[in-house]
């Protein structure tokens, strides 16, 4: 107790500073960009507004004022009093969903007098470039709010750094999420919560890294994070909703007598049973606790999902070495004409623990060093001196807080490290003890917790400058791998190399073919294109019995090694639009009607022409984007329209009945009738239009993306129109169409990256950036590599500026 009080109270410094520098945030709201008045401001400013009264003015004045007018404009938008350049930025959002509505033809509504093509071209023109011109001149590279390592970030990091992959974050509170992800500063506070989380993670990692002597581990506790099988994690724990095993590996260092505890919860389904004691109640779940994949004692799990208590068996190890550990589900149970609490029966495993026999403990042999050990305990104290015992602590620590830090650390860094080390030699115990403790000291602190980019005038808006080479460098490495800078990257950022174009785009495309850039599938693109959803999916099994647990995971392994593969061998970011090939095991080549994939393994395949290929054909796309019993042409369409092209519809307006309850849509014989009904509210039509439009071209695949040609034996009709004029008939050519507007969507899925890369959201004054980086893109043929050459050489990627919210309060 006292060696734990004086750790934390020695990290006290440190982890105060942290918790000062990370009160909970607001979420994310636009910034105001730091604006100079300036002549040329003025000058251009009178510029817009001849152009404005020239190319614009008249045209809303005669297709749009009659409808968007005071006092209460049609839409909340009111154009009539705006007669100049200056009026319409103070109301620049309102104008932009203007250009935007009238350019995509969703305005004016049909039935009144519309403009004509080039018409509609010179309005839209004169406001972008007008909007844009106004942002370029405020030349602003934005700022970005210190940012907290999220939870895949803090797993990654530790991995990088110990050599030893826990994975402790997944028992941390979820991140919150701001402009769609959840590495946004704005939003990654610190919680009293997640800072003991934080003390507790630091001292099981640096045990876990570094043996020392006189630890000797009584039992090894794997948490639901860490085990494998056909289910998926939840808040609970380890989720087996179908038959099968969650296990990990385990190294049994010697013959005994060892004794595994399951932590389990399971929901108890099916009719009355009559039990010994002669109550009556629903068949609980039965578990098995299996070692090396046989099994070894079954017991019945009576304790509620939310009540999760530890089951025991002692089991005899004759052969030293590694076995499979593992929770069995097996008596699984669905039945859904019974009530709902008595339907499903699931098992949930919150972790595995193997209490070590003490006769083992005291005669297992020596064995050698972990790598993480090996990687981090590069010296030794030579005698019992504590001179040499601070040389030894020194040339061990100086290396780790150096990559923990992720820049120069000073010598009185180093030195009070050294000093929490030896408290182990007060108290007698080994060097190796006294390094787990400064490591302990080194993961709480804030250098490590937070990335911070501290400014030499932080509240003072107007002053800009360039990020140092170890910024630079952390910036990169948690954009593509999630994690901090390797050797190569670091040794290049202490040697003030990284500023060169040249030298950074080399390291950018190096780690692009490394295996940790993985994390861009995991973390960029499973918020993106909203994959992570794929875990918590719940299609009706009766009408798609063919959905199950195995098949979910396949679903979402298919996008993960379709992003990776365009990553790492720099492909076109088109093909996420269309391709001619994907990655398919049996299962889901069978869910595709391909019968010439076999095994577990996943292999690059080529796929059915005008059924399969690019994201939108995918399965978890697909399913994700239905409803549990049916498929949804409105979240379909509306997922294009967010994802792919960077155009939101509005949200609906209040009071609008679902598709079901609207009057007349019951009848209806089919979905496309029913969709028709609905647009017939003025209120939904002009957003319906191009939602249903899209979402209709995509009814070849049912709700869980199975392709078909009848729903319930009537014919799909797959045809459509968007509002633009482009016409298609199925998803064949609603692909080609997408294709049609591949700027616009180069420039959405830069967006999207910088967003995520930056760690804030998109700002207007980065709009200018946004144009020239889309257009760099397209010059270089689409590669992946390019878009992310056009992130890490912008602006605002390699720049910041000061910031008037951080001023004190007067």
């Amino acid at each position: 107790m006292l060696r734990s009080l004086t750790l934390f109270a020695i990290s006290l410094p440190l982890v105060a500073l942290t918790a000062a520098a990370a009160l909970p945030q607001k979420k994310p709201a636009p910034k105001k960009p730091a604006v100079t008045t300036s002549k040329k401001t003025t000058t251009t400013t009178s510029v817009g507004t001849a152009a404005f009264e020239r190319d614009v003015l008249p045209l809303v004045q005669k297709y749009c004022v009659g409808c968007h007018t005071a006092p209460k404009g049609s839409g909340g938008i009111n154009l009539s009093g705006e007669k100049n350049f200056a009026a319409a930025l103070k109301g620049r959002v309102s104008w932009e969903r203007v250009e935007a509505a009238v350019l995509e033809k969703r305005m004016p509504p049909s039935g009144v007098p519309q403009p004509s093509d080039a018409e509609r071209k010179k309005l839209g023109q004169t406001l972008e470039s007008l909007f844009s011109q106004a942002d370029c001149q405020i030349n602003d590279p934005g700022r970005v709010t210190m940012r907290r390592l999220n939870r895949a970030e803090y797993n990654n990091t530790l991995r990088d750094l110990l050599g030893v992959d826990l994975r402790l974050a997944d028992a941390f509170p979820n991140d919150d999420v701001g402009y769609g992800f959840d590495n946004i500063g704005d939003v990654l506070s610190l919680s009293p919560l997640l800072m003991e989380k934080y003390l507790s993670a630091a001292a099981k990692a640096s045990r876990a890294a570094i043996i020392a002597p006189e630890d000797k581990p009584s039992s090894v506790k794997v948490l639901a994070g860490q085990l494998k099988g056909p289910g998926n994690v939840t808040g609970e724990g380890y989720l087996l909703s179908s038959n099968g095993e969650a296990s990990f590996e385990f190294d049994f260092p010697a013959p005994g007598d060892y004794t595994i505890v399951v932590r389990a919860g399971a929901s108890p389904a099916g009719p009355d049973i009559d039990f010994p004691n002669k109550k009556r109640g629903p068949e609980p779940a039965k578990m098995g606790i299996n070692v090396g994949g046989k099994p070894a004692v079954t017991v019945a799990v009576t304790t509620g999902p939310s009540n999760l208590q530890p089951y025991r068996a002692k089991i005899a190890i004759e052969q030293p070495g590694k076995q499979k550990v593992g929770a069995a589900f097996l008596n699984d149970f669905y039945d859904e004409k019974l009530p709902p609490e008595r339907r499903d029966r699931n098992l949930t495993v919150e972790s595995i623990e193997i209490q070590i026999p003490e006769d083992v403990q005291k005669r297992t042999i020596k064995r050698e060093l972990p790598f993480s050990h090996r990687k981090l305990v590069i010296e030794m104290p030579d005698d019992s001196t504590d001179a040499e015992w601070d040389r030894a602590a020194k040339a061990v620590l100086a290396p780790i807080v150096h990559r923990a830090f992720r820049r120069p650390v000073t010598s009185d860094e180093v030195r009070r490290l050294v000093g929490l080390s030896r408290m182990a030699k007060s108290q007698k115990q080994s060097f190796e003890k006294g390094i787990q403790f400064a490591l302990q000291g080194i993961l709480v602190s804030p250098s490590f917790l937070f990335r911070p980019e501290p400014d030499a005038k932080p509240d003072d808006p107007s002053f800009r400058r360039q990020l140092n080479d170890h910024e630079l460098a952390t910036r990169l490495s948690y954009f593509l791998w999630s994690s901090l800078p390797d050797d190569e990257l670091l040794a290049l950022a202490d040697q003030k190399k990284l500023q060169a174009p040249g030298v950074l785009l080399a390291q950018a495309k190096r780690m692009l073919k490394d295996p940790r850039s993985r994390a861009l599938a995991d973390n960029f693109a499973g918020q993106w294109l909203q994959l992570r959803k794929v875990g918590v999916m719940q299609p009706d099994t009766v009408r798609f019995p063919a959905f199950n647990e195995q098949l979910r995971q396949a679903m979402r392994t298919e996008p993960d090694l379709f992003f990776t593969g365009i990553v790492q061998e720099d492909r076109s970011i088109l093909e996420f639009l269309d391709s001619d090939y994907s990655y398919l095991n049996e299962t889901l080549a069978k869910h595709y009607g391909n019968t010439s994939v076999k095994g577990a393994e996943f292999q690059r395949v080529p796929v059915l022409p005008g059924q399969r290929g690019g994201i939108l054909s995918m399965a978890a796309v697909l399913t994700l984007t239905s409803n549990p019993g049916r498929t949804s042409p409105v979240k379909r369409g509306k997922w294009v329209l967010e994802n792919l092209l960077g155009t939101p519809p509005p949200p609906p307006p209040p009071n609008v009945p679902e598709l079901e309850a609207q009057k007349g849509a019951t009848q209806a014989e089919t979905l496309r009738k029913r969709l028709e009904i609905h647009r017939t509210n003025p209120a939904c039509a002009n957003c319906h239009t191009q939602m249903d439009a899209i979402g209709l071209a995509l009814e070849n695949y049912d709700a869980i993306g199975k392709w078909r040609l009848d729903d319930g034996g009537k014919p799909i009709d797959v045809s459509g129109v968007l509002p633009d004029g482009s016409k298609f008939d199925g998803p064949k050519e609603l692909k080609k169409v997408l294709l049609g507007k591949k700027s616009q969507f180069t420039k959405t899925m830069t967006e999207r990256l910088l967003t995520y890369a930056l760690g804030r959201g998109v700002e207007r004054t980065d709009k200018c950036n946004l144009e020239a980086m889309a257009k760099t893109v397209a010059a270089k043929g689409y590669k992946f590599s390019a878009i992310v050459e056009a992130v890490i050489t912008s602006q605002p990627f390699r720049e910041r500026r000061g910031d008037e919210s951080t001023s004190p309060r007067r």
